[in-house]
This record gives structure tokens, sequence and C-alpha cells, in this order.
């Protein structure tokens, strides 16, 4: 049976967000909650910046809006038992994207609906991502992929930070590698198969940030590099979510 399509906003934080831009609207200084420190069980601390938060919420909305109502594209959401990268799944086929989120893990799908649509609207040209990201609208392979994922750091943040989501391995490791200043070399190793020309340059350049990289990973995650590189198997069937 197909994937059931689901076009909505995701898990339970994108909508309080929604109800404190309401609130906000009506007050003379909008606010959202206080960000609070998040914390990996290895001790590692982040602190958001309030500000930047507030700005995270501004453009995060409209874009949520623009995916649930725009009729000219599609994005399907089907669940899986296993946890993995938002780009690991992601198909675009024409004027629709698929991508699988972990059952039980509601909060992860406003990040992933974004990625989708970050990189559908890619597939579609400069002129239908430029609203949506205007730093890098025309860019192509690896910097394309590095302005998306700077984003869906950021969301990730945002819901951490301010809405109390759970943690989630694969978009903690992102969050944490953008913030420690190893985005790059995260994206080479998450994505081995991408961007093979590109890695090889970073590593050319940045000989023993690799080390370092791994260095660090393993004080944090206590391992040494991304976990949940995705390997199919025929047993990996996704299961249908509910339509809401």
């Amino acid at each position: 049976m197909a994937p059931i399509p689901k076009r909505h906003r995701g898990g339970r934080w994108i909508l309080a967000a929604a109800t404190f831009a309401v609130v906000a609207g009506c007050a003379s200084t909008p606010s959202l909650p206080q960000p609070r420190s998040i914390i990996t069980v290895t001790g590692e601390r982040l602190t958001a910046d309030p500000q930047a938060m507030f700005d995270v919420n501004e453009w995060i909305r409209p874009q949520l809006v623009e995916i649930e109502r725009n009729p000219s594209f599609l994005i399907r959401v089907i669940q899986e038992n296993t946890a993995h990268y938002p780009w690991s799944t992601l198909e675009l086929t024409g004027d629709t994207a698929q991508v699988t989120v972990q059952q039980g893990q509601a909060d992860t799908e406003t990040p992933f609906l974004l990625y989708a649509h970050f990189r559908l609207m890619a597939e579609r040209g400069p002129a239908a991502l430029e609203p949506w990201l205007p730093e890098a609208f025309d860019a192509t392979g690896f910097p394309l992929e590095r302005a998306i994922l700077e984003r869906i750091a950021d969301v990730w943040l945002l819901g951490r930070s301010v809405f109390d989501t759970n943690p989630f391995g694969p978009l903690d490791e992102l969050l944490y590698s953008r913030e420690a200043g190893f985005l790059d070399a995260f994206i080479f190793a998450a994505q081995p198969d991408r961007f093979g020309a590109e890695a090889a340059a970073f590593v050319e350049a940045n000989p023993e940030l690799e080390n370092d990289f791994r260095r660090w990973f393993q004080r944090v995650f206590e391992r040494e590099g991304p976990g949940f590189i995705r390997t199919l198997t025929p047993a990996a069937e996704p299961a249908e979510g509910p339509t809401r």
C-alpha cells in the first residue's frame, strides 16, 4: 500500500510556536519562552541566544504554512522504526517529496519537513528557493546542502531550547557539530557518497581537522563519527503514518 500523504505542521512544539506568535501579535513586544540550556549525557551543554531563536521562529512559520497550503507540490511523511538523518530516505519525484521519520518521534517531523521542502524547492530552481533560502538560493552541491543544514540546525536548536523537544540522536549530532565548528566535517562524514570531491579537498586543506572532529565526537557522543548512516536491508520496511 502506498504511503499516506500528510501535509501538516509537524510536532507539538511548532504548534506552540504558532500559539506564541498569535499572542505576540497582540503585544507590544513579541516574545518566546526563554531558551533553556540543553545538555548531552556526556555533559556537553549548549545555550541559545533568545533573539536568534525569535528570528528562527519568524522564518519557520511562513514556510510551514507554505508546505501545508501550496497545492503545487506535496510532501509525504511516512514512519518507520529506525532513527536516521533527514537526507537518508528523502525521495524527490517531480513535484512530490517523500521523507521518513522515526515512529514515536513526532517532534522531528518539523525539521524533516523543512529539509524536504528546501530540497524540493532547489529542484525547482533558484526562483522557487529564494524566498526560503535567500542566502544560498542559487547554490548547488555541497554549498547548498551546507546552507540547508545550517537552517535545520537552527530549527532543532529552537525546538530543543525553547519548546523542550525530546533529544533525537541524528539531529543532535547535526546541531552539536555545527555549534562546535565541525559542520563541514560532519556533513562529509554523514553523507560519504554525495560530496566525494569536496570531501577530498577539505581533508587536503585541513589535514588535522578530521582527527580533531573524531576526538570531539568521541568525547561528546561516545563514538568516533556519525552513528545513523543508513544501510537499507530487505527487513527495513517503512510503516505508514496516520493521517492528521
